[in-house]
C-alpha cells in the first residue's frame, strides 16, 4: 500500500527542495505545482477554466499568464477561492493519477493550496517553516496571508542553511520510514 505524506508551507519556505531531497533518498514526489503548470499550458484543461470564469486577459500565448492572475488573486482572498474552487478537483484528479501510476510505496506531495481532499489523501504532513525568507515576488507574501495552513503532523524550520536543513529532513525521513 502506497503511503502519501504531504508537504505544505508558505510560498518560497523550501516545500520542493524538501520533496526533491526526500526523492533522492528514493521516495517518490509529485509537485501539484507542476500538474498545476501543465494544466496551464497550452490548450490545458486549466487554460481553458481560468479564461472561462476570468477571461482571456489572463491567457497569453494560448497558456496562463501565472504571474497576472497571481497579482489578480493576491489582492482579493474571495477571487482566490474562486480559482482553488475551479482548479483543485482537476488537479486532485491529475494527482491521483499520477499516485496511481508511480512504483514507489512512499510518496511525497508538495501541496501549495492544501485544501481538505487534499489532505485526506495523506498519511502525515510536513510543514516546512521559514521565518527569515526572502521572497523575489511581493505577491506570494500577500496570498500567504490568505492561506490557513492545517495542522501538520512534523513541522521542520528552514533557516535556508543547507546542510541544517539537509540533516532535519534526513531525520524525518527516517523516522517515517
Amino acid at each position: 500500500m502506497k503511503r502519501i505524506i504531504g508537504i505544505i508551507g508558505g510560498g518560497a519556505s523550501g516545500k520542493t527542495f524538501a520533496g526533491k531531497f526526500f526523492a533522492s533518498l528514493g521516495a517518490g514526489f509529485i509537485d501539484c505545482d507542476q500538474i498545476v503548470g501543465e494544466l496551464y499550458d497550452e490548450n490545458g484543461l486549466g487554460t481553458r477554466k481560468i479564461a472561462e470564469f476570468f477571461g482571456d486577459e489572463f491567457i497569453k500565448n494560448s497558456k496562463v499568464n501565472r504571474a497576472k492572475l497571481g497579482r489578480f488573486i493576491a489582492k482579493n482572498e474571495k477571487k482566490l477561492r474562486i480559482l482553488e474552487k475551479i482548479m483543485h478537483p482537476i488537479v486532485l484528479s491529475e494527482l491521483q493519477k499520477k499516485i496511481d501510476k508511480s512504483q514507489k510505496e512512499l510518496i511525497f506531495v508538495e501541496i501549495g493550496a492544501p485544501g481538505e481532499k487534499f489532505m485526506n489523501l495523506c498519511e502525515k504532513t510536513i510543514e516546512i517553516q521559514a521565518k527569515n525568507r526572502k521572497i523575489k515576488k511581493k505577491y506570494l507574501q500577500q496570498i500567504d496571508k490568505f492561506k490557513k495552513l492545517p495542522k501538520a503532523d512534523i513541522t521542520i524550520q528552514n533557516t535556508f542553511d543547507k546542510k541544517s536543513f539537509e540533516e532535519k529532513l534526513l531525520k524525518t525521513y527516517n523516522q517515517l520510514i
